[in-house]
C-alpha cells in the first residue's frame, strides 16, 4: 500500500509537470519571436529560475540571476555557458511580451483548470469577481514616459488591474496601465457577467454601468457615493415615522441623505432607492432614464455615520447582512496586492528600463500565479476540515522559502542525478564559472605569484 507521503509527493510531481511543460514553454518563446535560434539560452531553464530562484524581499541583480542560470544549466551548448554580456541582451522587449504571454496562459489555466465552486447564499452565482487596482511606483527617470497621478507630478509609476475570481483563487485577468489610467476605463461589461456578482470598489462607481450589469443579467455590490443623487421611494424595512410613510406612498420622494438625517441613528434599513442615469436633453429629444436599486443603510455606533450600500441582489434571497458580508469578501483582492508589494517585490521598482520594469512585474505575477495554482491543488488535497488553516498570505511565504527547493527538483529531473562524476562535473564547472570576476583588472594577490 502506498504512503500517504508518496501520494502527495506523486501528485506534487504531476502538478510541476502539467503546468511547468518545458515543451510548451518552449514553443511559446518561439511563437513570440523571444527564440529564433535555439543558442545560448533556454528559455525554459531561464522562466523556471525567474519562478523559483529568486529569493523574496530580495530584488536580484543581473549578476545573480546569470549566476543562478549557469548554475542550473548542467548541459549548456556551450561548455563554458551564456556570458554575462548576452544574457543581459536578452532582457529585452522581446522577453517581455513572451512573459506576457505565458502570464496570460498561467492564468486561463487556473481559471478553467479550477474545481471550486462556491456555497451557502454564494452558491446562486456562477462566479464572484472583485476588479481592482494598484499602483507600482517606478524610478522618476521615467516619468516622462509613465506619469504619476496629478497629486505625485515630479513621479513616475505604473497601474496593475486586477480581476479576482473567487472560484479561481486567483486573478481572471491582470493589465497594466500607466497610473493615470483610471479604474472606470478598465471595467468591461458584456454578455459574460450574467449570473456572475461583481464587487468594486468606489474607484468603478456608476449608476449607468450597474444599469448595464443589470440588463446582461448580472449582480453588484458597491458602496454607495456621499455625494450620490437619489431619492427613497419604497422602505423596505426600516422604522419611519407616519408622515414619511405617508410622503413616500403618495410619491413625494425624499433625497436619501435627507431621509437619513430625518430616521433615527440606529439599526438598518433597506431601501429601494431611484438613480438617474441619463439626464434628459431637451434639444436632442433624449428623455431622462432612471433605475430602481436596492441600498442597505448600516448606522455605525463607533464611527457615527452611515455605512450605505448599493446592490441590484432582491431582498428576498439576500438579507441586509448577508449583502454586507459579501462586500466584505472584497478585501481579498487588498490582500492580494499586499502579496504582491511584499512578498513579490511590486511595491517600487527603481529600474530605469521599461522592457525590464514590464520583464520584472510579469514574472514576479507568474510566479505568484503558479503559487496559488498550487495553493489551489493543496487546499483541494487537504482535508476538508483542515482547509480553513491555509491562508492565501502565509501560504506566500512558505511557497517563498521553498521555491530554491522546487528548483533544485527541477534540476534533478532534466539532468538525473544517477551519475556522481556528473554532479562533480558540474561543481567545478559552477565554480569556475561563478568565481571568474568580469573586470579585466590585475589581482593584487597574483601581483608576485606564477603557477
Amino acid at each position: 500500500m502506498q504512503s500517504p507521503q508518496n501520494h502527495v509527493q506523486e501528485n506534487l510531481g504531476t502538478w510541476n509537470d502539467k503546468l511547468l511543460t518545458y515543451a510548451f514553454i518552449f514553443e511559446m518563446a518561439r511563437e513570440t519571436g523571444f527564440v529564433k535560434r535555439f543558442r545560448k539560452l533556454d528559455p525554459a531553464y531561464l522562466v523556471y529560475i525567474l519562478t523559483f530562484g529568486i529569493s523574496s524581499h530580495i530584488r536580484p541583480t543581473f549578476e545573480e540571476i546569470h549566476r543562478r542560470y549557469i548554475d542550473f544549466d548542467d548541459n549548456p551548448k556551450f561548455s563554458y555557458g551564456i556570458s554575462i554580456q548576452s544574457f543581459k541582451k536578452r532582457f529585452d522587449q522581446n522577453m517581455a511580451n513572451f512573459l506576457f504571454k505565458l502570464l496570460d496562459h498561467y492564468i486561463d489555466v487556473m481559471v478553467s483548470g479550477s474545481p471550486a465552486r462556491l456555497k451557502s447564499y454564494a452558491a446562486r452565482f456562477k462566479d464572484i469577481l472583485i476588479q481592482d487596482s494598484c499602483i507600482i511606483r517606478l524610478c522618476q527617470i521615467l516619468a516622462g514616459q509613465f506619469p504619476a497621478a496629478r497629486s505625485r507630478n515630479n513621479g513616475a509609476g505604473l497601474k496593475i488591474h486586477a480581476v479576482y475570481s473567487a472560484r479561481a483563487h486567483s486573478v481572471k485577468t491582470i493589465e497594466i496601465t500607466g497610473e493615470r489610467i483610471h479604474d472606470s476605463r478598465m471595467l468591461r461589461i458584456g454578455p459574460a457577467v450574467k449570473d456572475i456578482l461583481l464587487i468594486n470598489d468606489l474607484g468603478y462607481y456608476s449608476p449607468k454601468t450597474f444599469a448595464r450589469i443589470k440588463e446582461y443579467g448580472g449582480y453588484f455590490v458597491s458602496r454607495l457615493k456621499t455625494n450620490a443623487k437619489t431619492k427613497v421611494i419604497t422602505v423596505v424595512s426600516g422604522k419611519v415615522s407616519g408622515n414619511m410613510k405617508k410622503s413616500i406612498d403618495s410619491k413625494n420622494y425624499l433625497e436619501l441623505w435627507d431621509f437619513l438625517d430625518k430616521v433615527p441613528k440606529k439599526g438598518i434599513y433597506d431601501l429601494e432607492c431611484s438613480f438617474e442615469i441619463q439626464k434628459a436633453q431637451n434639444r436632442k429629444n433624449i428623455p431622462q432614464i432612471e433605475e430602481n436599486f436596492r441600498v442597505i443603510c448600516f448606522w455605525n455606533e463607533i464611527t457615527l455615520v452611515w455605512h450605505t450600500y448599493l446592490t441590484n441582489l432582491s431582498a428576498e434571497h439576500f438579507t441586509p447582512d448577508e449583502v454586507y458580508e459579501l462586500y466584505k469578501y472584497r478585501w481579498v483582492i487588498e490582500l492580494l496586492f499586499k502579496e504582491l508589494k511584499a512578498d513579490y517585490d511590486l511595491g517600487e521598482l527603481l529600474i530605469k528600463n521599461p522592457s525590464l520594469a514590464y520583464i520584472h512585474i510579469y514574472s514576479m505575477i507568474i510566479r505568484m500565479i503558479v503559487s496559488r495554482n498550487l495553493y489551489s491543488w493543496i487546499l483541494l488535497t487537504v482535508d476538508p476540515e483542515k482547509r480553513e488553516k491555509y491562508g492565501p498570505l502565509l501560504w506566500s511565504k512558505v511557497f517563498a522559502e521553498k521555491a530554491h527547493e522546487f528548483l533544485s527538483i527541477l534540476n534533478q529531473s532534466i539532468f538525473g542525478t544517477d551519475e556522481v562524476s556528473k554532479r562533480w562535473g558540474k561543481l567545478e564547472r559552477s565554480l569556475r564559472q561563478l568565481a571568474k570576476s568580469r573586470h579585466k583588472k590585475p589581482r593584487l594577490s597574483q601581483a608576485y605569484t606564477t603557477l
